[in-house]
């Protein structure tokens, strides 16, 4: 590629326009998409202009971002390919070492992000997701348009913190913020508690029915001791009847039925999951009332510490029936998120795993700034 001499080129500086003829040139070479199985380069004379105002610059090219050693087609194949495969597997597919694809990737992400607007988000969910044996990244997800909105070491209440500085720089605003969505993590309860002073704030119902669950085995567990009879039939307790085979029915029958702890703490537990069958809020609420009553007077200590816990967050549970939003989206995009961790088998740093994370669960436009190579027949036009 070369230029015709004589020629003049505008100043690579946004917003300057002035025109220069050529101060001196430049070799670059650009790796472009392959041309059949051959590896295709750009090479071309670069020139560079000595403008006024900002001195010698080498210009723009068109057919690359500016300090990139790839061509845009290029980088579009590579983001392609780095949405359903690992990174270090794209980069062997085009032949290319993986932390310059990396760079690019987190370029465009970083791009794409820059052009993202939060000034409609009225309803946030929040989730952690392990990261690494006992290190997490807080999760933060915008519950009406489906994407994840930031993602942040750590599961305390200073995430909430680092969400709501993002969340602000992007035209959100924290007191537009009507929903908020968690579990029951004290740490987020507090944070949600100062961050969003006009939210109410929705305790997830899978995290409800969760912490009866984990109450059911404990008490199966300890009881189980004393009564052979629980030996094995954990999934008994812990599944749903329906789910269960027309064996495991069969056995856990009968045992409902007898005078164990571990029944009467399955019932509390049914009672719960027909409590969210309810659309009715105010009867949702007695009952509710009800079942915690009845678990803080049970003479079993793992269902009064439970009914305790309830009891303390029955706000946030009830918020439920007002606003009907939940954390299923986040677990289903906590699915995602361990799929993309076991795909590539870890991440180096955090830094790579949160930009896989907004790559394929952010919404991003990436396609409007790099251009995908498109087919059309069966030749590839570049």
């Amino acid at each position: 590629m070369d230029f015709k001499k004589g020629s003049k080129f505008p100043c690579p500086v946004d917003g300057c326009g002035h025109t220069s003829p050529v101060h001196d040139t430049q070799e670059r070479v650009w790796r472009h998409v392959n041309f059949f199985q051959y590896p295709c380069y750009i090479h071309a004379r670069v020139p560079r202009v000595n403008c006024s105002d900002h001195k010698v610059r080498l210009v723009n090219v068109p057919w690359a971002r500016p300090g990139s050693g790839f061509t845009l087609l290029f980088e579009g194949l590579a983001l392609m390919l780095a949405q359903d495969m690992p990174v270090a597997t794209a980069a062997e597919h085009v032949g290319e070492h993986d932390t310059r694809l990396w760079r690019l990737i987190k370029h465009w992400i970083s791009e794409a992000r820059k052009k993202l607007d939060f000034s409609d988000v009225e309803a946030v969910g929040i989730d952690e997701t392990s990261k690494r044996g006992h290190n997490y990244l807080s999760v933060f997800v915008d519950l009406m348009k489906r994407r994840v909105m930031f993602v942040t070491e750590g599961k305390d209440a200073g995430t909430v913190t680092k969400f709501v500085k993002e969340f602000e720089e992007k035209n959100g605003s924290a007191e537009a913020v009507k929903v908020v969505s968690t579990d029951m993590s004290l740490a987020f309860k507090k944070g949600v508690s100062s961050c969003f002073p006009n939210a109410c704030h929705v305790l997830d119902h899978f995290h409800v029915v969760k912490l009866v669950n984990d109450a059911v085995d404990a008490v199966r567990r300890r009881e189980s001791k004393e009564e052979p009879v629980l030996k094995r039939t954990r999934y008994l307790w812990l599944k749903n009847f329906d789910n269960l085979t027309e064996k495991q029915q069969g056995r856990l029958t009968p045992l409902s039925k007898r005078h164990l702890k571990t029944a009467r703490a399955y019932r509390m537990r049914l009672q719960l999951q027909d409590i969210y069958t309810h659309t009715d809020a105010d009867l949702a609420q007695d009952e509710m009332k009800k079942l915690i009553r009845w678990m803080k007077l049970s003479r079993i200590e793992e269902m009064r510490r439970v009914g305790k816990t309830l009891q303390e967050n029955l706000s946030g549970i009830l918020a439920y029936w007002q606003h009907k939003f939940s954390n299923a989206l986040l677990e289903g995009m906590n699915s995602i998120i361990q799929n993309i961790k076991r795909r590539a088998r870890g991440f180096r740093n955090q830094e790579y795993f949160a930009t896989m994370i907004y790559f394929v669960c952010g919404g991003l436009d990436i396609a409007s700034l790099c251009p995908y190579p498109r087919m059309k027949g069966s030749i590839e036009v570049c």
